[in-house]
């Protein structure tokens, strides 16, 4: 007889992080709420977080819904997110209570309990389903903050300010029981005793067991030609706005209004420059210069395999993108409809086993340096070498930053 028992799974994910909070799950006090700050003079609000939840929470809820609050537990992901980050394909685990089974079938592997009852796994496809249709369903909610406020003119007052997220921003795309390996412990101490709170292996683990992590980052540059933007008709033109409302989350935008470096010619971020200050960060390094405040990571030793960086016009006639046939179309005027040609999108391209924290984001910020002229790729190298973060730049802005994959070696899920 065995009791009612747990299986794991690996599922892969994408999802639009522009109003999430990163993925990791903050609690109930910590997303999709009010929150407050204790003042002498009373409870004040600190932060209006109302529909704002991250990947996880809404992942949890959809789960709620599926599976039963109670039947899941230990969600890990292979790579947390931070506010505003997207994923292509981002990966993690949950362990899910068998189920009761009407009956017992060889393929769903039954486990009897004591009262003679059937329980099998979750097939994983069911999962990838289920999830979704939860997801695409989920409602708001109204916390139990809301409830308690004291000020319920504030509340009234602020309704229109609730950033409900789309239900269709977060999308599960496959799913596979989890191999039954165990697998090194990356955080075992060989100086503290081996125990069940120090092991030293684990079974299959989502973060663990990722080989490679790649990464893209896309930036939108532009800049005005002094002899472009007015001109005899009249009409001032800029690059500035252009296909802004369309991208305004997926990319960093940087726009430069005539200044001294590009007046009266065209200069785009220096690619070859980029792509030369990248070879010096690929390689095994130490990254303390490119690592995050706060990172919990024991060593700032990683291996960074690639680092790749491309430019193309932003949506030209003759490409890809947004509205093409449109674009094609030729006005009344004989003028093709088109983006200015100093609009382009350069897209970084990063690759490795695992990253400090922030370490994308800081090495983005330092290659934009160089593609502007403000720093050269040996500065970059010395920077490296100094092992120190208050040498570099500062951090790239989320929004543009992509986690394209995470892969796990021969487990292909």
């Amino acid at each position: 007889m065995l009791a009612r028992q747990w299986r794991r799974y690996a599922l892969a994910v994408q999802y639009h992080g522009g109003n999430a909070l990163g993925f990791s799950y903050q609690g109930p006090r910590g997303e999709n709420c009010l929150v407050y700050e204790p003042r002498s003079n009373g409870t004040i609000i600190q932060a209006d977080l109302r529909g704002i939840e991250s990947i996880e929470g809404r992942i949890r809820r959809a789960l709620n819904c599926l599976v039963g609050r109670d039947n899941y537990q230990n969600i890990q992901v292979s790579s947390r997110t931070d506010r505003g980050v997207h994923a292509w394909r981002n990966t993690f685990q949950v362990d899910i209570r068998l189920r009761l089974a009407k009956s017992a079938t060889t393929d769903a592997q039954p486990s009897i309990t004591c009262d003679g009852s059937f329980h099998e796994a979750w097939d994983p496809k069911k999962l990838v389903h289920g999830i979704n249709y939860y997801l695409s369903r989920l409602p708001g909610t109204i916390t139990e903050e809301e409830e308690n406020a004291q000020d319920r003119s504030f509340l009234f007052n602020r309704q229109s300010n609730h950033r409900m997220q789309s239900n269709n921003t977060i999308r599960i795309l496959s799913a596979a029981v989890a191999p039954n390996v165990r697998v090194p412990n990356h955080n075992y101490d060989p100086n503290l005793p081996q125990d069940a709170d120090n092991p030293i292996d684990l079974p299959w683990d989502v973060r663990f067991t990722a080989t490679r992590r790649f990464y893209a980052y896309r930036i939108l540059h532009s800049f005005d030609m002094e002899h472009e933007s007015d001109n005899d008709s009249g009409v001032y033109s800029t690059a500035c706005y252009h296909s802004y409302p369309f991208e305004d989350d997926r990319v960093w935008r940087i726009h430069e209004r005539n200044s001294s470096r590009c007046r009266n010619k065209r200069m785009w971020l220096d690619v070859n420059a980029m792509n030369l200050a990248g070879v010096y960060l690929t390689g095994t390094h130490d990254f303390t210069s490119f690592r995050g405040k706060g990172c919990q990571r024991f060593s700032p030793i990683v291996t960074v395999e690639s680092i790749s960086c491309t430019t193309k016009r932003y949506h030209d006639n003759a490409g890809e993108g947004i509205l093409n046939a449109a674009l094609r179309h030729t006005s009344t005027e004989g003028r093709l409809l088109s983006t200015p040609d100093t609009l382009k999108l350069v897209t970084i391209v990063i690759s490795g086993n695992s990253f400090v924290y922030h370490q994308i984001r800081n090495i983005v910020a330092c290659l934009v340096e160089v593609g502007q002229g403000k720093m050269t790729p040996e500065d970059v190298k010395a920077i490296l070498e100094k092992k120190d973060r208050s040498c570099a730049v500062g951090m790239a802005p989320p929004q543009g930053l992509f986690l394209v994959d995470v892969e796990h070696g021969d487990f292909i899920f």
